[in-house]
């Protein structure tokens, strides 16, 4: 073995805290000591398997770090490109396609409302769904003072536990209107960031932050939001006539009971039922027979106007 070879496996053996080195004792100060007489010796493994993670915690913030700094450099420079003119900002919109990622952004976003947070729930309360925020988190953001308008499906209405989950929602001062359809899974904060699911992750959002986007995203909801009704119960007439003309169209169309029922995120029983009460409304006893009574009446209830606040 070479001397080159040798220094290379104590060099080795030090980096992994196996060895190290220490003053000889027979020398009589620091002062006068040769650096000759500093010795080796080998340490116990799991000291040095204490010292190594050691250093690995201290890499690990390092990364951390690095990370926060790469983030806001990110950040100034899609500031930069936009006040330049140079194109549209940098990671307007982002993608997190796992769920301790989405969640993580999600409530990052709702930590710092000052103002206002929408969203439209097509799921309702399903904890499935990676728009939908911490149990108590929304109790905290009307806590704060911040105004949450809320958009579920009529189905929400009957089922128990999202039933009483908007209940609590409503006595904290939260804003919950319910509508056959909703358009689709959305949360706006501030009007200042969005959040939409993610096409491919089912776990995962897209952070959207581009200023015209965000504009449509709210205009859409707030077209919704008009058209749907407050939660009041789960019997209201309007509600009623709202969910038979959306059946009504979508049997015309030749949907399924079973595809009508999953867009409106209630049991096939209960969509059945539905149909039952129309046909019976009607007069019919056919889909064709109903379509063909609906032609000759208007339809099976009449066009409400837009709702006034």
């Amino acid at each position: 073995m070479t001397e080159s070879e040798a220094r290379q496996i104590l060099t080795d053996l030090e980096d992994a805290h196996l060895l190290e080195k220490y003053r000889n004792d027979d020398a009589r100060s620091t002062e006068s000591a040769d650096p000759a007489e500093h010795r080796w010796r080998i340490l116990d493994p799991q000291v040095a398997a204490a010292r190594l993670a050691s250093r690995e915690s201290a890499m690990r913030q390092t990364v951390v770090r690095l990370s926060e700094t790469r983030r806001r450099l990110d950040d100034l420079a899609a500031l930069h490109s936009a006040l330049r003119g140079s194109g549209p900002p940098r990671h307007s919109a982002e993608a997190f396609a796992d769920r301790a990622s989405a969640g993580a952004v999600l409530a990052e976003a709702l930590l710092g409302c000052h103002a206002e947070t929408v969203s439209c729930r097509p799921g309702g309360t399903h904890p499935a769904d990676p728009l939908r925020p911490a149990p108590d988190e929304e109790l905290h953001l009307l806590a704060r003072g911040v105004r949450l308008r809320v958009l579920h499906p009529h189905a929400a209405r009957h089922r128990p536990a999202a039933r009483a989950h908007l209940e609590r929602l409503t006595a904290a001062g939260a804003e919950v209107r319910t509508m056959a359809e909703p358009f689709g899974a959305l949360t706006v904060v501030d009007r200042t960031v969005g959040f939409l699911p993610h096409p491919a992750a089912a776990d995962g959002v897209v952070r959207v932050r581009e200023e015209a986007t965000l504009t449509f995203l709210h205009r859409v909801f707030d077209q919704a939001w008009e058209r749907a009704e407050p939660f009041e119960g789960p019997d209201d007439g309007p509600v009623r006539d709202e969910l038979h003309r959306t059946i009504l169209s979508l049997l015309s169309d030749g949907v399924r009971d079973e595809t009508i029922a999953r867009r409106l995120g209630i049991s096939l029983r209960t969509c059945r039922r539905h149909i039952a009460d129309i046909f019976k409304d009607l007069g019919a006893e056919s889909r064709f027979q109903a379509g063909y009574l609906t032609g000759r009446r208007g339809g099976p209830v009449s066009e409400r106007p837009p709702r006034a606040d």
